[in-house]
């Protein structure tokens, strides 16, 4: 079964401010350019790659919070590419998101269990006299007290935000959250609490997961899947284990070689992933990463990649398969 099908989407903005000149085409960024996949009921999905890959953009577009250029995004039954405020309001009944900043995405004028009520009160999820006490089971679902309820953002740690998020978001009983960079602003320690706290739900709750990270150790300990983004496009997808036990394309071999172990004896590869991204409003010809590739050929110079094909168990777009090297 399926609950979340994305077929080649697409987003692209307009650089620049103001009208186009006559004559010239405005100059696009693809953000997210032909990305395909499925997500199951219950299934954790890692989205990762470098900052600026498109991973934000691709999380809030699933989520219609902002507008897609091209393809089709079915959730359930329901196509939601075009959909107007009938379907989007369920959407929004079904669906959550976690945001990166906890301090941010929480009025802070309001305190915590006010921002749940809210939710509860549009959404319409309990009877209003029932909202207070539901409110304090989802507090008490995430690990807070009701003491909790009364406090403002300023008066909770960063880790306290981001649970009182948690369970803002599941005020909604959703089948699908995403959750964007939602431990890269904690501390280590409070990293793992979530992380761990988010196993927890997703088990008890049979929660779909789409997670958005840079942190493949993050991703490695929480995802049943894992989708590497490069410059709008996904050039790897599959099993967690097996993509970090074998990562196929080259830049997902670099990734997993940047992965730190706590190991005082290990020096870091002398060949890690070398230079910077090039300008997605200038993408070279061909392969977009045939400029960092250590195994670059002639034709990933001059032609785009396949699209996503199998290649043991896994998909993968590159030139170089099946003749790629294993990276150890």
């Amino acid at each position: 079964m399926t609950l979340l099908d994305v077929q080649d989407l697409e987003v692209h903005f307009r650089a620049g401010g103001g009208l186009p000149l006559p004559g010239r085409p405005p100059r696009l960024v693809r953000a997210v350019n032909g990305v395909s996949f499925t997500l199951a009921p219950g299934e954790a999905l890692g989205l990762v790659g470098e900052s600026g890959c498109g991973k934000s953009t691709l999380g809030r577009a699933i989520l219609r919070l902002g507008e897609i250029t091209g393809g089709a995004i079915r959730f359930g039954d329901v196509d939601i590419s075009e959909g107007g405020h009938a379907i989007l309001a369920r959407l929004r009944r079904e669906t959550a998101m976690i945001f990166q900043d906890p301090y941010n995405a929480l009025n802070p004028r309001m305190a915590a269990g006010e921002a749940i009520a809210e939710v509860l009160r549009v959404h319409r999820k309990v009877p209003r006299d029932r909202i207070p006490a539901r409110v304090v089971e989802l507090l008490t679902l995430v690990g807070l007290g009701p003491e909790h309820a009364a406090r403002r953002p300023a008066e909770l740690s960063g880790g306290q935000c981001q649970r009182v998020g948690i369970a803002r978001a599941l005020a909604v009983e959703p089948k699908l959250i995403i959750a964007d960079e939602c431990v890269a602003a904690l501390d280590v320690s409070i990293q793992a609490q979530i992380i761990n706290l988010l196993i927890e739900l997703k088990a008890r709750m049979n929660l779909a997961l789409i997670f958005i990270a840079h942190d493949l150790a993050v991703v490695r300990r929480l995802c049943d899947r894992v989708a590497v983004m490069y410059l709008g496009r996904i050039v790897e997808e599959g099993a967690a284990e097996a993509v970090f036990a074998q990562p196929k394309h080259p830049y997902t071999q670099a990734l997993v070689r940047a992965i730190p172990e706590i190991d005082p004896d290990r020096t870091l590869p002398a060949d890690l992933l070398a230079g910077e991204p090039p300008s997605p409003l200038d993408l070279p010809p061909g392969c977009a990463f045939h400029p960092r590739c250590p195994f670059a050929l002639p034709e990933c110079r001059t032609g785009a990649p396949p699209a996503l094909r199998p290649v043991d168990g896994r998909f993968t777009a590159c030139h170089l398969y099946p003749a790629i090297p294993a990276r150890s």
